[in-house]
């Protein structure tokens, strides 16, 4: 599994070299290959510690197959229904109400009722997200039909 990762990492990593490139006058901070490059480079370098995790389970007499046989609970699909429509209306609604709703979606639909810890998450995550990247990699968001708000 950790040959597969790798390998479709470093065929997305090769792809980052066809991005159309930047004039110098409206280059920002980070290029656009820079943030994906990140990404996939950490991806690959988790992945290496894959097998050795593996091997260290089976020295403990844990079974990670076993649990592997069961199929997957429902709620991942949803979970993954959730995150590919969080996509689609992320350039719709912008960056920070696309968050903001991800963040209050999510844990309500793992079943999080503990509102004291909910509302200050859905809050600040999402603020910190959009700061981050908004303000410190200077990343340009999709505005979205809410953009006359911020």
């Amino acid at each position: 599994m950790a040959l597969v990762v790798i390998t479709i990492c470093a065929f997305l990593y090769v792809n980052t070299y066809w991005f159309d490139s930047v004039p110098s006058s409206l280059a920002q901070n980070v290029l656009p290959t820079t943030f994906p490059r990140l990404v996939l480079v950490v991806i690959m370098a988790i992945t290496v510690f894959l097998p050795f995790e593996y091997a260290r389970k089976i020295e403990r007499g844990i079974d990670l197959d076993e649990e592997r046989a069961d199929r997957p609970d429902m709620i991942v699909w949803i979970t993954g229904v959730a995150l590919v429509g969080f996509l689609l209306a992320f350039p719709w609604l912008g960056a920070l109400p696309a968050l903001i709703l991800i963040a209050v979606a999510m844990p309500l639909m793992w079943g999080e009722r503990r509102w004291k810890i909910l509302v200050p998450y859905a809050a600040l995550f999402p603020l910190a997200v959009y700061l981050l990247f908004s303000q410190v990699l200077r990343v340009n968001f999709p505005r979205g039909a809410f953009s006359s708000l911020f």
